[in-house]
Order: structure tokens, then C-alpha cells, then sequence
């Protein structure tokens, strides 16, 4: 049995039953998940200030999901907030959204997009994103709607078309021939987005659960080389 805590960096579990059901459709049949929320932080991940607010109740509850014994982490989030110190702080395996996403689509085409919600504000953090992973050189464009995350499901009827119209332009425009769903709220998108586009949709939360499967299934965790284990020290939360 592999063992999955799924942290939703966020203060709100309007999503939860969502990505619950998804995961259970998808998950392998000896997989076992638990989600929960963070505690304090925001109520939506949209840009980099976001990003800061959830980073520290996000690594605690990744440091908590090791001790009580998971074979795998996933921070739910596009942003991947605290996903590098996680790396650093414990050492099991954790995944984000956004690291494996991009490098799956730059797996299946010389160019991608990322196709989004949360207006103006949500470029930087994911530009910041494909710098980190080393993959601007492979990101055509970062299209974005104006529609805000907590308004998805308000405007639901609105988002299909306007995420399909920002993904013609990626590859229209932007020469992208692949194309990345920037947010984990998006689940269940993909294949629709897929069949009007012509090209291939990644769907960053199902690809996250796969990849923690297969690190724990195959025994690989992050390189203490790479993330070293924090000196112990005084830290005041």
C-alpha cells in the first residue's frame, strides 16, 4: 500500500471533494490518499505574495506528513508553494504541480504554454516557475483569464471558452504545441480542452499524482546532494 498526503495550500476546502474524487478515479488501486487544508495562509494561490503567505503552514504540514508515515507528498498547487524548501526538510518524496506539468509537456513538444486563471497577477509567479525548473528556454507563452480562482465554479460556463480561446492564441501565436492547465482547481479540463485544440492538454494535478506513485512505488526521493537536510537551529514560527 503507498500512502499519499495531499497538502491543498490554501485556508479554504472548497476544492477538496474535487480533487478527491479525481484522485480516486485515477489513483492505482494500492494507493491510499488523505487531503487536507493548511491552517493559516490565503484562500487562493494567484501570485508570488500568495505564494509567501502559504509557504510556511504548507511546510510544516509536509514535515508533519512525514512523521506520521506517508510514502509521498503532494503540495496541490500550480505556484508549488515551499515545494523546494519541502525538498530540503524532509526526505520522502514531494511533488508539486507545476515542476512535474512542464516537464512532461517539454517531454511531448519543442514548445509549451501555460493556459490559466487569475488575471495580470498570476504571470510572474509562473515565469518565475519555468526559470526555476530550468525550462524558459521551452515556454511559448503564459496566457492567463481574467476570471479569478475562487470565481471558477461561478463562472464555469464562461471558463471552457475563454481557457480554449487563450490556448488557440498559444498555439497560434505563440508556436506552443503543447499545452499546461495552470491551476490545480482546472481538474477535468483537459481532454475537452484537447479535443477542440487539436493538441496535447496536461492536466498538472493527475500528472502530480502519478508522479508521486511512481517515486514511491520505484523508492526515489529528492537528492540530499541537491536538498540538503536543514541544520538544526532555533527557528520562531
Amino acid at each position: 500500500m503507498i500512502r499519499i498526503k495531499v497538502i491543498v495550500p490554501v485556508s479554504t476546502d472548497v476544492w477538496n471533494d474535487m480533487i478527491r474524487d479525481a484522485y480516486e478515479k485515477h489513483k492505482d488501486s494500492d494507493t491510499s490518499i488523505d487531503i487536507i487544508n493548511i491552517k493559516t495562509g490565503p484562500e487562493s494561490i494567484e501570485q508570488i505574495y500568495d505564494d509567501v503567505w502559504a509557504g510556511l503552514p504548507t511546510l510544516l504540514e509536509v514535515e508533519k506528513a512525514e512523521k506520521e508515515g506517508y510514502d509521498a507528498v503532494i503540495v496541490y498547487c500550480f505556484g508549488d508553494p515551499a515545494l523546494t524548501a519541502a525538498k530540503e526538510a524532509v526526505d520522502v518524496p514531494v511533488v508539486g504541480l507545476c515542476e512535474p506539468s512542464i516537464h512532461v509537456a517539454s517531454m511531448l513538444g519543442r514548445k509549451f504554454s501555460v493556459i490559466g486563471v487569475g488575471g495580470k497577477v498570476a504571470y510572474g509567479l509562473m515565469l518565475d516557475n519555468a526559470a526555476v525548473y530550468g525550462l524558459s528556454h521551452k515556454l511559448a507563452s503564459v496566457r492567463i483569464t481574467d476570471i479569478k480562482v475562487l470565481d471558477i465554479k461561478k463562472e464555469f460556463s464562461k471558463l471552457v471558452d475563454a481557457l480554449a480561446e487563450e490556448g488557440k492564441k498559444a498555439i497560434e501565436m505563440d508556436g506552443a504545441d503543447v499545452l499546461v492547465l495552470g491551476c490545480g482547481s482546472l481538474l477535468n479540463l483537459a481532454e475537452m480542452l484537447e479535443k477542440r485544440l487539436g493538441v496535447p492538454v496536461i492536466d498538472p494535478g493527475l500528472v502530480a499524482l502519478k508522479t508521486a506513485e511512481m517515486f514511491a512505488k520505484l523508492k526515489l526521493k529528492q537528492s540530499k546532494k541537491a536538498y540538503a537536510t536543514p541544520y538544526h537551529k532555533k527557528r520562531i514560527a
